[in-house]
């Protein structure tokens, strides 16, 4: 069943807060010295990197 246009601009919309979840994310990273914040950042953008992926499969 096709997406509605609702729901593709919803999924839109998500797509790009997931990205900038990323990008906040990978950037908090590379600033911190704390080994452990680091891997909580690292694994936080990779979860919102699953999260976009996922998304953008509804797409395709």
């Amino acid at each position: 069943m096709p997406l509605t246009s609702k729901e593709l601009s919803a999924i839109e919309d998500q797509l790009g807060v997931e990205q900038t979840l990323v990008k906040k994310f990978a950037l908090y990273a590379q600033m911190t010295t704390d080994p452990q914040l680091k891997t909580q950042f690292e694994q936080n953008s990779a979860k919102h990197q699953n999260h976009y992926d996922r998304l953008l499969q509804q797409l395709g």
